[in-house]
């Protein structure tokens, strides 16, 4: 028979967010079956004064487990943590994990080369990036890379090449990442 979908909330920033998050919980999880609901905060701000209420939300649309997730930017990470963690808290969806992308999402986008150059059909390899997350501005090293490396200086679309991208991305590339480490312990172990 078939196997039963997880359901999972998603809270992003907005929806290339939240497509990059359920991409990565697919690939890191392949042998299950996952149904994603999302929210968008369109900023900081938002997301802090509406997550307790879209969990709420997301718990009556069957989902048993949360991820939320927001940019670090300029902020330190523990005061972030604490933030959305006291704004959710309690949450009617217990099951849930806090990721901070540092400093944003596209830190975890340039970790793969090879999926950036496959996704976008690149002429050549990007170069390694063994530390992503030091980078001060991730998009804009990701908008000028590509720029570089296309034959028709290509535009970087955010809205569309994240996800692109993602859909490539190995998993194993993501321990460059931090950061990623407690979606990757919540996916193994209370996913």
């Amino acid at each position: 028979g078939s196997m039963m979908a997880k359901v999972v909330g998603l809270i992003g920033e907005d929806e290339s967010d939240t497509d990059v998050l359920g991409t990565i919980i697919r690939k890191a999880s392949p042998t299950r079956r996952f149904k994603f609901k999302t929210f968008h905060g369109h900023g900081k701000g938002k997301i802090i004064g509406k997550c307790n209420q879209w969990a709420k939300n997301l718990r009556d649309r069957e989902c048993t487990a949360l991820v939320l997730a927001q940019d670090l930017d300029e902020e330190s990470y523990a005061k972030v943590v604490n933030e959305l963690k006291n704004a959710l808290e309690p949450s009617t969806i217990a099951n849930y994990c806090i990721v901070i992308p540092v400093r944003m999402i596209e830190a975890w986008i340039l970790s793969d080369a090879e999926a950036i150059k496959t996704a976008l059909n690149l002429p050549s390899t990007p170069n390694d990036i063994p530390n992503p997350e030091s980078l001060m501005d991730p998009k804009s090293k990701l908008r000028d890379l590509i720029y570089t490396l296309s034959q028709k200086r290509r535009r970087y679309m955010l809205t569309k090449d994240n996800g692109r991208i993602a859909a490539h991305l190995r998993i194993e590339c993501l321990r460059k990442c931090p950061s990623f480490s407690p979606l990757r312990d919540f996916i193994n172990n209370r996913l």
